[in-house]
């Protein structure tokens, strides 16, 4: 019986000082932010589906696209067959294009945005990616995120492998 009576106490120990870890460790988070005085405010986003860089454009996409023709410049559409094998509609005049462009690489790339966030003067997008197998040809991936006007022009990037 006692020997019962320990082990309850001694998950109810561990059980809150674990709880108190967390705890401490998003105390510290949101301190560092304030400390550092910066506002981070998620910003909402729509992933563009069914685009290409074309072949002409041989240097880095620009990463914030603010108008049609900018947009056309390095991106064509890529209509395939089923439902889902139109382009993304953008409509320009309330939205905003960001891309994120891996260059030409010779191994499969997964790439996923995780989050954007606007801090302060500038956008902060979070993205995940993954190698795969090696290639025989080249590709080059990249990443289409519709976005409201008006955000910063500034765009970084975060990089999780």
């Amino acid at each position: 019986m006692r020997c019962y009576v320990y082990s309850v106490l001694f998950g109810l120990l561990l059980a809150g000082s674990l709880s108190g870890c967390s705890y401490a460790t998003a105390m510290a988070a949101n301190t560092s932010a304030q400390v550092r005085n910066q506002t981070v405010i998620p910003v909402s986003y729509q992933q563009a589906k069914n685009y290409f860089i074309k072949n002409t454009v041989t240097k880095s996409v620009t990463r914030h696209i603010t108008s049609a023709e900018e947009f056309a410049r390095y991106f064509a559409m890529a209509a395939t067959m089923g439902k889902a094998g139109n382009p993304t509609p953008i409509d320009f005049t309330t939205q905003d294009v960001l891309v994120f462009d891996a260059g030409i690489v010779q191994q499969q790339l997964d790439i996923t945005p995780l989050a954007l966030n606007r801090v302060q003067d500038r956008l902060v997008l979070n993205l995940r990616i993954r190698s795969g197998t090696a290639l025989g040809y080249q590709m080059r991936p990249f990443v289409l995120l519709i976005v409201p006007k008006g955000l910063p022009d500034q765009v970084e990037f975060n990089i999780q492998k």
